[in-house]
């Protein structure tokens, strides 16, 4: 011990006396000597960083879990196959100490289209319906909040691509895995989320659209350890699985009920135009 501390106050003195550098530096110099030398004072401990063959262990474990999960929603073949979702919500939510109308009507065209009908015009948050088309440069937004509509192109923040972030977040959400978006699973650790027991599988998401133009996200999936489902992606929220054309999908995210169909005939006139808010609710739907 009088070794060790001789030479952790040796150091120090060379933290003083160290020449033509800033004290930051000269800190990062020392701790450097100290664990070179394995010098560090009584009590301190360098954290060991876990070895090569762990961290493949540990990445080929969450591999083997994501397999189990896309198994567990249908299997691959069937998930590839899906080529858009329509979501229907009926739902009240309080607002202002008080249940008011919650109503959603959206379908989703992958990789590139969306069309959203959303309905809360007993709150703050009025009615609007949004139109993206990323073929057409299409991105188009109708909003009234009580004091009349007006049509508008949202700001967009991510080079031209934030509103793909919303495919993206809906196939991860509902669907897991698509021929678009094929998280990479990359490492696994246990935990609890809500009573239940759960494998935090962490992924990578390549083409996610970000700020800093990489293009790419991390992305958690809290799967079940009994049912291998997903109860969480990041921290939104899933439940009450029911199959969908052979698919498990959530019919609760964010807490909202909701209704989903796969592959369904759709009018394409949507994408094409402005908002159309005279075409009503069901606009969506092929004639």
């Amino acid at each position: 011990m009088l070794r060790s501390l001789r030479k952790t106050i040796g150091a120090l003195l060379l933290l003083a006396l160290w020449p033509g550098e800033s004290l930051m530096m000269r800190a990062v110099l020392v701790v450097a000597l100290l664990l070179a030398g394995n010098i560090l004072p009584t009590g301190v401990r360098a954290t060991k960083m876990p070895s090569a063959s762990l961290v493949q262990a540990n990445r080929n474990e969450a591999e083997h879990l994501w397999e189990l999960a896309i198994a567990a929603k249908g299997g691959r073949e069937r998930l590839y196959a899906v080529s858009n979702l329509q979501i229907s919500i009926r739902e009240k939510v309080w607002y202002k100490l008080r249940r008011v109308p919650y109503i959603e009507e959206d379908l989703y065209v992958f990789p590139s289209k969306y069309w959203e009908w959303n309905d809360q015009r007993k709150s703050i948050f009025g009615f609007s319906i949004r139109v993206y088309n990323q073929d057409r440069d299409i991105d188009l937004w109708y909003t009234d909040h009580g004091r009349g509509g007006e049509v508008g192109r949202p700001v967009d923040l991510v080079h031209g691509k934030a509103d793909l972030i919303t495919l993206y977040d809906i196939q991860l959400r509902y669907l897991m895995e698509t021929k678009w978006v094929r998280p990479i699973p990359l490492s696994v650790e246990r935990a609890k989320l809500g009573g239940h027991s759960v494998d935090i599988v962490q992924t990578v998401v390549k083409g996610y659209p970000t700020k800093d133009g990489k293009d790419e996200k991390t992305i958690a999936f809290a799967l079940d350890r009994q049912t291998h489902l997903p109860l969480q992606v990041d921290t939104v929220p899933l439940a009450d699985y029911t199959q969908v054309g052979g698919i498990e999908i959530p019919s609760k995210v964010y807490g909202l009920r909701s209704q989903c169909k796969i592959n369904v005939d759709y009018n394409e006139q949507i994408f094409l135009g402005e908002p159309n808010v005279e075409g009503g609710i069901e606009q969506w739907k092929k004639k």
